[in-house]
Order: structure tokens, then sequence, then C-alpha cells
């Protein structure tokens, strides 16, 4: 016959089991529903690149030229979206730039305009950490114009 003395700790230590499980899912249980669910509206970042948004289902051929130029020159840094990546967001920037030409300078040398002195450019340099932008010395102004249609379509010089 079992003594007693057996019994006590076995049972404290069930009891002690019991509670730390059920203290396990009461915490398990609350915290599920600290954040809501809304991974569907919610942009997925693809392996190896920033986040882009959906394009249009129809590219004019000025488009697709410009996403492939984008794709192979600039989505290392830059979404078609405001989302910051290492640079900032391509969405709008025809409007908050100081314009065409002024874009053209700075993708073909960006640190040529900051050494100038441009306000604008300073700016954005500083923005961004001090972190210069790839030059791109080999883009003529259709391929940036072509870009332009693609990342910001309603800004974009024709």
């Amino acid at each position: 016959m079992m003594s007693i003395s057996y019994i006590r700790p076995l049972t404290t230590a069930l009891v002690s089991l019991i509670g730390l499980v059920s203290l396990s899912i009461v915490l398990l249980l609350s915290t599920a529903f600290l954040y809501p669910d809304d991974t569907e509206s919610a942009p997925v970042q693809p392996a190896g690149g920033p986040v882009k948004a959906a394009t249009p289902a129809v590219l004019t051929e000025q488009q697709t030229k410009g996403k492939e130029l984008f794709t192979n020159n600039c989505a290392q840094c830059h979404t078609v979206t405001e989302e910051v990546a290492v640079g900032p967001g391509l969405k709008g920037v025809v409007a908050r730039t100081p314009g065409e030409a002024w874009l053209v300078n700075w993708i073909r040398n960006s640190q040529a305009v900051v050494a100038s002195g441009d306000p604008y450019a300073v700016q954005v340099y500083t923005k961004f950490g001090k972190i210069p932008m790839s030059s791109f010395p080999n883009l003529t102004d259709e391929d940036i114009r072509a870009i332009l249609a693609y990342v910001d379509p309603a800004g974009a010089p024709k």
C-alpha cells in the first residue's frame, strides 16, 4: 500500500502542470486577438526586392519599356508606390520634383546635382542618409521618359 507521503507530491506536481498548461492556453488565446488580421490588404514583399504596387493590366509600349528599364536599373532601391525602400518611392515623383529637366539630370548623375548646391537635391540627399543614388549616364531622355511613364503615369512627360 502506498503511503500518503508519496501521493501528496504527485498531486501537487499534477496540479502545477495542469495550471501551467491552462495559463499557457489562456495567454495564447488572449494574445491571438491583440492584432487584427489584415494580411489581405497589406502588400507582400517579394523575395529580393522592395514592395511594388500592382501595375495596370494593360501597359502602353512606352510603359512596357519603362517597366523593363525600372526593373533593371531602379527596383533595387525604389518602389513604384510611395513606400520608401533605400530611396524614395516614385509614385508622384514628377509633381514633387522641380521638373523633367531636373529629373533627367538627377537620374544621370545625382551627385553632380547635389554638388551644384541645388536645394531640392541637397534636401533629398540629406533626407535619405546622404546615400548617393547610382548614376545612369547610359539612359537616354527617351529611356527616362519611359521609366517615368511606368512609375508615375499620371505625371509622366509624354
